[in-house]
């Protein structure tokens, strides 16, 4: 076997119209890291023309010089293993127009190889870190999160038809970054996940993607109290999601508790001293009355001796406007 195949071999390469000479590997550096270059050239003689079809019948199409392109290869031994690939060019005499051999190992203007791609996938699969896979690959973690959302997109499945029942939801999957999803609301499955939350994004999604029959099909739709986006569903009834009430009924209520105390934050000694009280215990005032005790006494700083029942109705008593609230709450 040649020394040009051994190192195919050894490279995992099975393009045929590349060639490695002898003595091809030289170590170097790139971005100030140690590595390995390996020199190899790509050529062959085309059947046609890329542009413009036309056949290669007598020198139709002829060779013009090379390009050379550096392409990241699976590390083999403990450094980052790079190819300099000579490309050959070609130039079409039919169409005047020229074009780069092509080769598997690599896609068009893309100079990360295939096998260091399926490297990463192979790598997402364990228990990893994005930058760890992408050190032991000699990429991004970019590179690494845009592999695995690639590979990830042909195991999605694509619901043709909508359920009756839909639920709308956003989360929160990066630094500053929300996402949207929509789940049948009665099997509670997870129909898509979109990685932005715009009404844009998410009404041109619903119209792309299902037709106004399928849309109309959809009866009722929960949300939460901040979405514009439910109008692409004309015949659907809107529910506004329980939590989402309870969370804004428990803020509004938070809300009046510190506009008080901050009325109460002044030079007096007893204006001080309820202003203490209400920034110390605000979490008796969110409880439910239910849950707060009016027999079991323990020490509470700033009351004594008290039970949570009589530190409430206490505060209570300091602003009508406060007592009135929490009897709504």
């Amino acid at each position: 076997m040649s020394c040009s195949n051994n190192n195919k071999t050894l490279l995992d390469i099975k393009d045929p119209n590349i060639i490695f000479d002898e003595d091809c590997v030289k170590e170097g550096t790139y971005k100030g890291k140690r590595c390995k270059y390996i020199f190899g050239k790509l050529t062959y003689t085309p059947t046609h023309c890329v542009k413009c079809g036309v056949k290669n019948i007598d020198f139709t199409v002829y060779k013009n010089g090379t390009q050379l392109s550096r392409i990241t290869l699976p590390i083999t031994g403990i450094n980052p293993t790079y190819i300099l690939l000579q490309k050959q060019r070609f130039m079409c005499q039919a169409c005047q127009s020229s074009f780069t051999a092509k080769t598997p190992i690599v896609q068009r203007n893309c100079f990360i190889s295939q096998n260091v791609k399926a490297q990463v996938i192979l790598k997402s699969a364990e228990a990893q870190l994005l930058r760890s896979i992408a050190r032991d690959c000699s990429v991004s973690p970019a590179t690494v999160h845009r592999q695995i959302n690639q590979a990830v997109k042909q195991f999605i499945p694509h619901y043709k038809a909508l359920p009756k029942h839909l639920s709308f939801d956003e989360f929160k999957y990066a630094k500053g970054e929300m996402a949207f999803e929509y789940i049948n609301a009665e099997s509670g499955d997870i129909l898509n996940i979109l990685d932005r939350r715009d009404n844009l994004t998410i009404k041109n999604h619903f119209i792309v993607n299902y037709s106004l029959t399928d849309r109309q099909h959809v009866e009722t739709v929960t949300i939460d109290m901040n979405a514009g986006y439910v109008s692409v569903f004309p015949r659907a009834k809107i529910i506004i999601d329980r939590f989402h009430l309870v969370q804004l009924i428990n803020r509004s209520m938070n809300k009046c508790r510190i506009q008080v105390m901050n009325q109460l934050r002044m030079s007096n000694g007893d204006d001080m001293k309820k202003y203490r009280r209400l920034k110390r215990y605000w979490k008796l005032l969110l409880k439910k009355r239910s849950d707060l005790s009016s027999v079991e006494y323990k020490y509470y700083p700033l009351f004594g001796q008290r039970t949570g029942q009589s530190i409430v109705d206490e505060m209570l008593h300091y602003d009508p406007v406060l007592k009135a609230n929490y009897e709504l709450y």
